[in-house]
């Protein structure tokens, strides 16, 4: 009998039921690391399990297509690609060279060294939402997913992009909808009733208009009043001598906000879950707060909130040991590649201070995160503005999991504190 037909690994109620399938992905990583998946609802994939299977499929972008897609969807849920969200171009789908032509437009910005006109709005961001927690008291309860580790990364990113305050809650709205579209209170299926491809893909197209007009004012705006920011950047940017079109130019908006929000928020209600029920490691954090930095790496390595990328394969090749043919899709998991048992030490332990950690959890190769300092930098603020306040936490209440798949972790975080 197979270990899986795939279903418990790409299906987003499998996910909201029982959180990542790592009881699976531990089986493959032993049985079958390249291994055929075959359901009723999604379109056939290979499982690609172990850590170096992954690096080495992304190190191969000519031979592994990023193109026509990174997602799976249901046989029936195809998203036209000339519509609405499906028509806009963003570089984690693009292969080389387009890739890297793209990737020069936002990197200036994303470099180390820029991270110092960073600091100011992640700091002051995690001290506000600090402030708020411990209101007069010091203590008290709250959903730290939802008030919390949705409000950082909103709150920078919000500030980078040009994105007004006052609309802060419409795009965190129709991001959810986008990253978690099955989850019925957060995501598209809490406004479309009807579940047949039509109704669906009309759904798409509106939330592809409603970003449209959130953040074409910004580009205009950027254009005729050029700032220090990234929104300038994105609004102005030139790809081989010509400027950005402009489903690609809204593509780099949409990306870098959703895709920088949904993982750092993930990675921070993951992490803060791990420190409330590792008492012995948040206690290692207050006594050496040095390894603030290593905490954010174990934190997004336990959380791996990409959980898996598309690839389609160029050619007929070979992956370890598995004939692959020209046109299969595959399907690279990293949240398994950052448990696998010949690369991390207990990989199932949750460790602030382990060394080495050569996770996989924004990804590998060409297409590896380009905001990763950014997202290193946000999470470490608010890590840190925790570790010097908490004097207590526990968890208040069941956690709950996103019904999503693609982008993973917790939607609801009950916890009880007491802040300094």
């Amino acid at each position: 009998m197979s270990i899986t037909d795939g279903t418990d690994l790409i299906d987003p109620g499998a996910y909201a039921e029982n959180g990542p399938p790592h009881e699976t992905w531990t089986k493959l990583r032993a049985q079958s690391p390249i291994h055929r998946c075959e359901s009723a609802d999604y379109p056939p994939f290979w499982a690609v399990t172990k850590h170096e299977d992954i690096c080495r499929i992304s190190r191969e972008p000519e031979n592994f297509l990023s193109f026509p897609g990174i997602t799976m969807q249901r046989k029936e849920d195809v998203i036209d690609r000339e519509q609405g969200v499906g028509a806009m171009r963003t570089i984690i789908e693009m292969d080389p060279p387009q890739h890297s032509s793209f990737r020069k437009v936002a990197s200036p910005f994303f470099k180390p060294g820029q991270m110092k006109h960073i600091d100011p709005i992640v700091e002051e961001s995690a001290k506000q939402l600090l402030d708020d927690l411990a209101g007069t008291t010091g203590e008290g309860e709250c959903d730290f997913a939802m008030k919390v580790a949705v409000a950082h990364p909103l709150r920078v990113l919000s500030t980078i992009l040009g994105v007004p305050r006052e609309q802060e809650p419409r795009i965190l709205e129709l991001t959810n909808q986008l990253f978690a579209p099955e989850d019925e209170e957060i995501g598209l299926a809490g406004r479309v009733t009807e579940t047949h491809r039509e109704a669906r893909n009309a759904a798409v197209m509106q939330l592809g208009m409603e970003l449209y007009q959130l953040f074409e004012p910004i580009i205009a705006d950027r254009r005729s009043n050029p700032r220090d920011d990234l929104a300038t950047l994105l609004a102005n940017g030139v790809v081989d001598g010509e400027p950005m079109g402009p489903m690609e130019t809204l593509g780099y908006f949409l990306i870098t906000f959703t895709a920088g929000h949904d993982t750092t928020k993930n990675a921070l209600a993951g992490g803060l879950h791990q420190l409330a029920t590792h008492p012995h490691e948040l206690e290692k954090l207050r006594r050496n707060p040095e390894l603030s930095a290593s905490a954010v790496e174990e934190i997004v390595r336990w959380t791996s909130p990409v959980n898996y990328m598309k690839r389609t394969a160029a050619r007929d090749t070979v992956v370890s040991g598995q004939n692959i043919a020209e046109g299969d899709e595959l399907i690279l998991f990293y949240a398994s590649g950052n448990r696998d048992e010949t690369v991390f030490d207990a990989p199932f332990e949750f460790r602030v201070d382990r060394a080495p950690n050569p996770h996989i959890g924004f990804g590998h190769g060409e297409h590896f995160c380009l905001g990763a300092h950014l997202a290193r930098r946000s999470q470490r603020a608010l890590i840190d503005a925790i570790v010097q306040r908490v004097d207590h936490l526990e968890l208040a209440g069941e956690p709950e999991w996103i019904k999503a798949s693609f982008v993973v972790g917790l939607k609801h975080l009950p916890i009880r504190y007491r802040f300094k």
